[in-house]
């Protein structure tokens, strides 16, 4: 009957300290939070002012079908620096917004032309 008492207060002691750890936690949380820690997830733009972001306007020539629109796009999606990608089958054109200190309008175009397309920057 002893040992029992003595292990529910063990356990008892090990709930309030758990308690008083996340009760810690969420107070260190709340104290970094007023004094704006966190602001910069919330606010997706001010983590975002600091890329340099550059839109190049890409001509591309020898598209045939909106799959090679698709695979150009696929390609910069993945190519180092660029943000986003829109690909236009119809307009024969790609637009492209990128971080100007990781690439530039001339890598775009290179890495489109090494697909066997004929690109060139309109604007």
């Amino acid at each position: 009957m002893i040992a029992g008492m003595m292990k529910k207060q063990h356990i008892a002691k090990r709930h309030c300290r758990l308690f008083i750890l996340a009760a810690a936690f969420i107070c260190s949380l709340a104290i970094a939070d007023a004094f704006g820690a966190f602001s910069n997830f919330r606010n997706p733009s001010i983590a975002a002012a600091a890329v340099k972001t550059e839109r190049a306007i890409i001509t591309v020539e020898g598209m045939s079908c909106a799959n090679c629109a698709k695979g150009i796009k696929a390609l910069l999606k993945r190519t180092p620096g660029v943000i986003t990608a829109e690909v236009s089958f119809e307009r024969r054109e790609a637009v492209v917004d990128y971080d100007a200190d990781q690439t530039s309008r001339e890598k775009i175009v290179e890495a489109i032309n090494k697909l066997g397309y004929k690109a060139s920057v309109k604007q």
